[in-house]
């Protein structure tokens, strides 16, 4: 029998739980422990983990975008082997949107290179759980934004209007 799986907004024990996690899941770009650290807290709202038997199976982070009211910023997404084909980056998006904080969030955004399938993949489903659009804005971010650090250009995806329930008054 498989464990269920749980999901949650991160708190302070997460960071450096979730700075291993990333590490382990090459080729995710790293962060800092401090930036995990603050993603779990500062960030924690509009986050989650997603936990089996205690281990960290998937996470998401994200905010609200200060310049579009209505905008969530999906900031980084990753899934162990443990929790691949159960569907959770939709479910921890959709946990995320479904909180009071989310409540007048009618888009999400993120950023995905062209060679990332599985990213893709994610906002096509997300958009069809929501019944909304899916439209990508090629070359947001050109390589040449990212200095040495990066060869490959990033493409704006936009997911909305979203659907997802909002809890709380």
């Amino acid at each position: 029998m498989t464990a269920e799986i749980t999901v949650r907004e991160p708190d302070l024990d997460d960071g450096s739980r979730l700075h291993q996690f990333v590490r382990a899941l090459h080729p995710l770009a790293q962060n800092s422990v401090y930036c995990n650290l603050l993603q779990c807290t500062h960030f924690s709202e509009t986050s989650a983990v997603a936990e089996r038997d205690g281990e960290l199976v998937g996470f998401v982070s994200g905010y609200l975008h200060p310049k579009k009211a209505e905008t969530y910023f999906l900031w980084q997404m990753g899934v162990s082997e443990a929790g691949r084909g159960l569907k959770l980056p939709v479910t921890m998006l959709q946990h995320i949107l479904a909180r009071p904080i989310c409540r007048g969030v009618a888009t999400l955004e993120a950023t995905v290179t062209a060679s990332n399938r599985a990213s893709q993949g994610v906002f096509h489903s997300l958009a069809r759980a929501e019944e909304a659009e899916c439209q990508v804005v090629e070359g947001y971010l050109n390589a040449e934004r990212f200095g040495a650090d990066n060869d490959y250009p990033e493409d704006l995806y936009q997911v909305g209007p979203l659907r997802t329930p909002k809890t709380g008054t």
